[in-house]
């Protein structure tokens, strides 16, 4: 089995002091299952796959609205990655009866690594960027390019997008995803956020070092929360945004499988759906992953289909059964059982 998913995960039910899992609940009848799909090129083909996925029982797509710095809408602000508006195509299947769609959000992945291909946003400042610790840019330990939280453009910039997805299409709901720091190593360390925490507490959080004998130290314990709280505030913003400015949908997050002291999504106002990404191909480790989250209603368990996986009936299932009347998928394709 996958150890170091069931060690880690382990320990974070150890941190959180949970020891044993309460009878779930009886699952509503308004059970809904959603899926994460990237557009395809052209229209017809989106038709096609949101038809099948009424067909197979989803009543709600996340449809990939902004996506390496580009949006999927007919935008007159920001720059396109489609030739046509894959927002308004799905909106469209759904006023036949086909599902509700949410417009996802990449909120802080901007940039892919050069190897991928794909032209860099007109969006993206290397200004914009995290950095870690010694002042280097997520870019430079993956291929995955964040924006930081802490940014006046990048604030603005989301602010913006979130504005205009709810002007624009009302009925959609709204999906943040890589709504957190890179986690190959300690980042954070952008300008605004070192100066905004040096005035906050009289620190400077490079010389920090993350523990004093053994414990984590007490200016250790003050940047992680600091750093947490951006997001938080950023997640709040957005989802203030989007209801002012008339969102009338579900406003829902791709979270981390398992603890992550930066991303504290429990307390983001505005969230009404967490999709926690399990994508276990094992049950006993998808049981144990969801004991961290006792508020069945507003976790939808993130799965995976494929192969190697079990079936996506199969997975439900056992989800419905601990007391989870919602999922999440990823890796659905037409014609998948």
């Amino acid at each position: 089995m996958r150890l170091t998913v069931l060690t880690s995960l382990s320990a974070s039910l150890l941190a959180l002091g949970v020891t044993a899992c309460a009878a779930p609940p009886s699952t509503s009848s308004t059970a809904r299952t959603a899926f994460w799909l990237r557009p395809p090129a052209t229209a017809a083909e989106l038709e096609r796959t949101l038809t099948a996925a009424q067909d197979a029982g989803f009543t709600d797509v996340l449809l990939e609205g902004f996506y390496h710095g580009r949006v999927a809408w007919n935008s007159a602000q920001f720059p396109h990655k489609l030739k046509y508006d894959a927002v308004q195509t799905a909106l469209n299947v759904q006023a036949r009866g086909g599902p509700r769609v949410n417009v996802w959000l990449e909120t802080l992945y901007w940039r892919p690594d050069a190897s991928f291909g794909i032209p860099v946003t007109p969006l993206w400042k290397d200004s914009m960027a995290t950095l870690s610790a010694d002042g280097r840019p997520s870019l430079s330990f993956s291929k995955l390019g964040f924006v930081d939280p802490a940014d006046a453009d990048v604030q603005a910039t989301l602010t913006a997008l979130v504005r205009e997805v709810a002007t624009l299409y009302p009925g959609a709901g709204l999906h943040l995803d890589y709504l957190r720091y890179p986690r190959e190593t300690d980042f954070g360390y952008h300008p605004a956020a070192l100066a905004g925490f040096a005035a906050q507490t009289g620190l400077d959080a490079r010389t920090l070092k993350r523990q004093n004998s053994g414990t984590p130290s007490d200016g250790w314990r003050l940047w992680t929360e600091y750093r947490a709280g951006l997001i938080t505030k950023l997640a709040g913003t957005l989802s203030s945004t989007y209801r002012a400015a008339g969102g009338r949908g579900l406003i829902s997050a791709a979270v981390f499988y398992t603890h992550d002291p930066l991303q504290h999504w429990q307390a983001w106002p505005g969230l009404e759906a967490a999709m926690p990404m399990v994508y276990s191909p094992y049950a006993a480790l998808t049981r144990l992953a969801l004991l961290q989250f006792p508020q069945r209603q507003l976790v939808w368990p993130g799965l995976q289909v494929g192969a190697g996986y079990p079936s996506l009936a199969a997975q439900v299932q056992s989800i419905r059964g601990y007391g989870y009347g919602n999922a999440a998928v990823f890796g659905w394709t037409p014609g998948m059982k």
